[in-house]
């Protein structure tokens, strides 16, 4: 344990950053499932598209606050698109 005043504060923010950090992983995650569990299904092509957009949104506000990395991201929103398009492809 820290003994100066400063450390112990520094100790309180980490822990404070890491449950907030923990938090926005967490809706990315949920909204990325939900995403998957519409398309699992008999998507409806507006269901999807609604449920890709929130998972977009969630990706890229954590990409934003630098939770997870803008290539990762990049990535994440790129293999979900992609099942998109080969669901709704005519």
């Amino acid at each position: 344990m820290p003994i100066i005043e400063s450390a112990k504060k520094r100790v309180r923010v980490t822990e404070r950053q890491t449950e907030q950090n923990r938090r926005w992983k967490n809706k990315m995650k949920t909204a990325v499932k939900e995403f998957q569990t519409v398309m699992d299904g008999n998507p409806d092509q507006d269901e999807a598209k609604e449920a890709l957009s929130q998972a977009f949104k969630m990706i890229d506000k954590a990409s934003g606050k630098n939770i997870i990395h803008k290539n990762k991201a990049a990535r994440k929103k790129s293999q979900l698109h992609q099942k998109f398009n080969e669901a709704f492809a005519e």
